[in-house]
């Protein structure tokens, strides 16, 4: 297998033994090299009974790990699987429990609570929570009583926003190797005023650690606590499991968080022959993780750690590479006396001129930016260019790549009125979710609803056939659902008048009539879970759809185990929430058979999803300053204007007053650097968002949204006059 390297990759291959960190900028080959280091090493180092250990974090960078590192070494005339083990941190912390699940008193299946049943408990827990403990919730509001968005407010806060904060208190909790009873009783009998927003957390917590005890189940958090606590605990368990491992790679490890770096520093072992790749510029998951990017920083800076930059990359255009790095001096410069440190002095340098894949270079000068008036306008505006760009047909890929997910939502509506096709990232298709059976499912639950038989028409049917639509409106104008599917004399050609007969695409349509008349039989013969089987055949569903479709019939089983007396239409009614479940089951399948755009689609992702991919050409809107904060008096997400000001913050305020428990370290200001992180982190999301770009880039803004003013993110403005100025000096050359 050819591989050349580069400056920077060079140094890196030359590792052989201890501590090394490897800051590398967008697209400068990270996954090749370090694949490459571990077939080197397999081939020269290892012994027989040994292995190179790499820990990553998604389940597609293990499958991109497994392929480049077997390439290289079946070229060296090695087995392919030799000598690796390639793990996402939670495979590898579950591994570790399996070797010795005595220590933590847990069940022999290590059955694992599912994201969407673990929220609904802590919901649940947080309910029971508010009822008993009513007007300590209420006095943390700063609205009035008699105020009109008190009722209001005071709902979303118990329902939406106070279980999303337990939730992520107890993630954090975990983080910090705390017990629940030991946390609620450190509270109680602190110092900190009564009416601290710690206090609802710990005690959930408790509650959560008991339940959980009790149905015998672990999360995901449980994973990495309780394989570092066996870890930390047992020298002699620590030193078998580090043994197995001559070398502890980890990938993307500005993404690192405490927990995290404890456990590669025990599998390192005695040797420590520990090396950390990743890049602090591209940190953009700390506000809603538990990542600290200040990790890998401090990593680079300890002694002992070599430190060997990769700094050239092939991926942009020399002018997206300017704009990236001027980005880089501007956060430098604009933020160098307000305590916030965006982004690192590590700057991109494009490939030599004779690199086997030399970056693009396109005619003229490929970037643009513009504020639109308001956001109807901006998203008509990027639905249509990138939809142009796409429809181009000359391969080359095209992005558009937003803040939010709805603002896809609407940019997708958007591509549909103009007849285009897109894809989402992280999805093969544009509909990862199960329509057809939703539809076909609403119908069976509610077969009398002439809408219910019409979607399903337009949904199974009429797809590629809008006459058989057609036919069917005509139709239900003189009948009911039931007088067409089950007429009191069966259901045969002779019920509808010879004008429909006599249409050519009368059999089609007396044939689907057919296929909903089994349907409904099956819906009122077979139990729920194996009917959408049942269905899921019936329509052809193949590949992932079908598994998705497997995936609902097991939810549908559980619900069934849960509520044995439950009919079809109240499982039905449980389709938003399981939507959720089978979304993530969805995203899991696509991570492990890796993700292609096609050329003649957009693809559209959140600015956050995009990390790890690139296209030729890439959108960025909605560059307001509501989504990239600059100023204190920006609005900032995370922050509840309806809560007191000293918990307005409430995830910052509760972190402040642990530490202030644990450590004796009383936090001022805690929503203060809450918001200096965010601004920071934001920086570093527009960086992401640049270094997607190979030839051609535009940022957007708009001014308005519906009635409400907005402003153009500070940032947007200056990377606007920098736009302009080199877009100025290229026409006059």
């Amino acid at each position: 297998m050819d591989f050349k390297p580069r400056p920077g990759q060079k140094e890196v291959l030359e590792y052989q033994n201890g501590q090394l960190a490897v800051p590398a900028v967008p697209g400068a080959g990270k996954t090749t090299v370090l694949a490459h280091l571990a077939a080197e090493l397999i081939d020269t180092k290892l012994k027989n009974d040994q292995k190179i250990l790499i820990v990553t974090y998604m389940n597609s960078a293990v499958a991109n790990f497994r392929k480049r590192i077997g390439d290289f070494l079946a070229a060296k005339g090695l087995p392919r699987s030799r000598g690796y083990s390639v793990k996402t941190l939670h495979s590898l912390a579950l591994g570790i429990i399996k070797e010795k699940p005595e220590a933590r008193l847990i069940n022999q299946e290590f059955e694992l609570i599912e994201s969407g049943k673990r929220y609904r408990w802590i919901k649940d827990l947080c309910r029971k929570w508010a009822g008993e403990n009513n007007e300590l919730l209420k006095q943390f509001f700063n609205l009035e009583k008699n105020s009109y968005r008190f009722d209001k407010y005071l709902k979303k806060w118990e329902e939406e926003d106070f279980p999303a904060f337990v939730a992520s208190m107890i993630s954090y909790f975990k983080l910090k190797l705390l017990e629940g009873e030991e946390l609620k009783n450190m509270v109680k009998y602190s110092n900190l005023k009564s009416a601290n927003i710690l206090t609802p957390a710990a005690e959930i917590f408790s509650e959560y650690e008991f339940r959980m005890a009790q149905a015998g189940l672990l999360d995901f958090d449980d994973l990495v606590q309780q394989s570092l606590k066996l870890l930390k605990e047992d020298n002699e368990f620590a030193e078998r499991i580090a043994a197995q491992y001559a070398y502890v790679f980890e990938d993307e490890a500005q993404d690192s968080n405490q927990a995290q770096e404890e456990m590669l520093y025990l599998l390192a072992g005695e040797e420590n022959n520990l090396v950390r790749v990743g890049d602090s510029n591209q940190a953009i998951t700390g506000t809603f993780t538990l990542s600290d990017p200040d990790i890998f920083r401090s990593y680079c800076k300890k002694e002992g750690v070599r430190v060997e930059t990769m700094a050239v990359s092939s991926r942009s255009s020399q002018d997206i590479i300017d704009l990236a790095n001027y980005l880089v001096d501007w956060s430098q410069e604009e933020f160098s006396d307000r305590e916030i440190d965006p982004l690192e002095a590590k700057y991109i340098k494009a490939a030599a001129v004779d690199d086997p894949a030399p970056n693009p270079q396109p005619k003229d000068y490929r970037i643009g930016s513009k504020a639109f008036k308001d956001w109807k306008t901006e998203k008509k505006f990027i639905a249509k260019q990138a939809l142009r760009k796409a429809e181009e047909n000359n391969k080359e890929t095209t992005a558009v790549l937003m803040p939010t997910g709805w603002q896809l939502e609407e940019i997708a509506r958007e591509i549909n009125k103009l007849g285009g096709e897109f894809q989402i990232a992280g999805s093969s298709s544009k509909d990862v979710f199960l329509t057809e059976l939703e539809v076909i499912l609403k119908f069976l639950t509610s077969p009398a609803a002439s809408d219910n038989l019409k979607l399903v028409f337009i949904e199974i049917f009429g797809k590629e056939k809008p006459e058989l639509n057609q036919i069917l409106e005509e139709i239900l104008e003189d009948n009911q659902n039931h007088e067409i599917i089950f007429p009191l004399s069966g259901l045969n050609r002779d019920n509808f008048d010879l004008e429909f007969r006599k249409r050519e695409i009368f059999e089609e349509f007396f044939k689907s009539l057919t296929q909903i008349q089994g349907w409904l039989e099956a819906s009122m013969e077979l139990p729920p879970d194996e009917l959408v089987l049942f269905l899921a055949e019936r329509i052809g569903l193949t590949g992932k759809k079908l598994a998705l479709a497997q995936n609902l019939a097991l939810e549908f089983g559980r619900l069934l185990n849960e509520n044995p007396a439950w009919r079809l239409d109240q499982l039905t009614a449980e389709l938003p929430e399981i939507r959720d479940r089978i979304k993530q089951f969805a995203e899991t399948l696509t991570e492990m058979e890796g993700f292609e755009s096609k050329p003649d689609q957009v693809t559209l992702s959140t600015l956050h999803k995009a990390k790890g991919m690139e296209w030729d050409t890439v959108f960025i809107g909605s560059l307001t300053s509501s989504h990239f904060q600059h100023d204190n008096d920006d609005y900032f997400m995370g922050e509840k204007f309806y809560l007191n000001e000293e918990i307005k913050n409430p995830k910052a305020s509760a972190r402040a007053e642990l530490e202030y428990i644990l450590n004796e370290k009383k936090e001022r200001n805690a929503d203060y650097k809450a918001r200096q992180k965010l601004i920071a982190e934001r920086v570093r999301l527009l960086y992401v968002g640049i270094t997607r770009a190979r030839r051609n880039l535009f940022l957007s803004t708009h001014k308005k949204h519906g009635k409400w003013e907005k402003d153009p993110a500070f940032i947007f403005s200056s990377l606007k006059k920098f736009i302009d100025e080199k877009k100025s000096s290229s026409r006059k050359e």
